[in-house]
């Protein structure tokens, strides 16, 4: 009885020291794929498509929508996107003014005709007016551009600080959101000429 006992604890304890080491072996491969498949995505995949010098313009019904420039586009199919350097968006207003919208980096989402712009955004709007932000967001079926950063907008008369901002093109209405701080200066009335 003493030696089957011995025998059972011996089998138990084989047992115990094969599964361990099945399950290090497991967890040890596990880990190595792991780390293999953080290193394969994270080496940034070769663009099918690279231009210099890009420009395209987006038509609606014969009217020209936006106009979207880039020193550099780089396009990749399976994300439909273009990543895009040194771009100047311009959106077309049906008044005939223009609004403009540049930065050091972009992305033209190809399926939806978004643009995404970031790194020193500056934009240009109707009469006189700019704003400065590190990321905007142009949406092509809202027609609007808005961005959840820090903003700083300035212009005949007014100073704005915010920390959102949006601009409904169709409507040229815009909203500045979030800890607003602003400066109005007023200039005295322009002299009458006289009779």
């Amino acid at each position: 009885m003493m030696s089957s006992r011995k025998l059972l604890q011996g089998l138990v304890l084989t047992l115990a020291l094969g599964l361990t080491s099945v399950l290090m072996v497991g967890i040890w491969k596990g880990k190595t794929m792991k780390e293999q498949r953080v290193v394969e995505e994270s080496e940034p995949t070769e663009a099918e498509m690279k231009l210099t010098d890009m420009e395209y313009t987006e038509m609606q019904e014969g009217n020209r929508i936006w106009t979207l420039k880039a020193s550099e586009a780089n396009y990749f199919q399976d994300e439909q996107k273009t990543l895009l350097t040194s771009v100047l968006l311009t959106l077309f207003l049906k008044s005939g003014e223009e609004i403009y919208l540049k930065s050091q980096k972009g992305i033209l989402f190809a399926g939806t005709r978004n643009i995404e712009l970031t790194d020193s955004v500056e934009a240009t709007l109707p009469q006189g007016y700019t704003l400065s932000t590190e990321k905007a967001f142009y949406n092509h079926e809202a027609r609007t551009i808005q961005s959840e950063s820090l903003i700083h907008l300035t212009g005949p008369d007014v100073d704005l600080q915010g920390k959102r901002w949006q601009f409904h093109i169709p409507e040229r209405e815009g909203i500045i959101e979030g800890g607003v701080r602003a400066t109005v200066v007023f200039l005295p009335p322009k002299s009458q000429p006289s009779q």
